[in-house]
């Protein structure tokens, strides 16, 4: 029994003594970028063109459905009155044989002399829409705060810096998500 003993010990021993097998390695997952990101660089004046303030791939980007039809584009002049030294306003998607307010997506965009004119400007148009019944609703602009205004339409109005924006879409159009974010790049400068 002792023959027997002596090599089960001798296989104990050396099991006990033994280290441990290593940690089985976890591979790595590679990491790719797929795009590189441009800094954003914030509109400080009114654009020269509709396709400078929303390109069509902005829109494609944005909204769930292409949007067909024609642009136009329409520059106001000042308003001292206001305050207001210049205006575009931009109709995306007007149907054939229709004029420029059977667009389904309009932006308009203003410059005023200081940022108090454009706030106040902002603040008018918050206050007539209520006045008419809708709602405003505050809404994150990029780092801006706009109002929602959700009616028959849904428009998005906001401040920033002397400049105002107001994106308006029909509501099968857009989220008001979609709808902000969109005002958000009518501000970011091409």
């Amino acid at each position: 029994m002792r023959i027997l003993l002596v090599p089960l010990v001798a296989v104990l021993a050396a099991a006990c003594t033994s280290a441990p097998p290593p940690p089985a390695k976890v591979p790595e997952v590679p990491q790719f970028a797929t795009t590189t990101t441009k800094a954003r660089v914030e509109r400080t004046a009114l654009p020269s063109s509709c396709g400078r303030m929303l390109s069509r791939q902005d829109l494609d980007d944005v909204v769930d459905t292409v949007i067909t039809g024609r642009t136009e584009v329409v520059v106001g002049v000042g308003l001292p009155k206001i305050g207001r030294t210049g205006r575009i306003d931009c109709y995306f998607g007007i149907p054939q044989d229709q004029p420029p307010a059977a667009a389904v997506l309009t932006v308009g965009m203003a410059a005023y002399t200081d940022e108090a004119s454009a706030k106040q400007r902002v603040q008018e148009t918050v206050d007539s829409e209520r006045d008419k019944g809708i709602a405003a609703e505050e809404v994150k602009v990029g780092a801006d705060t706009g109002y929602l205004l959700d009616g028959d339409t849904r428009t998005v109005v906001v401040a920033h810096g002397k400049l105002t924006v107001a994106v308006t879409v029909a509501k099968t159009l857009a989220t008001p998500e979609q709808v902000g974010k969109l005002a958000d790049l009518a501000l970011t400068e091409r």
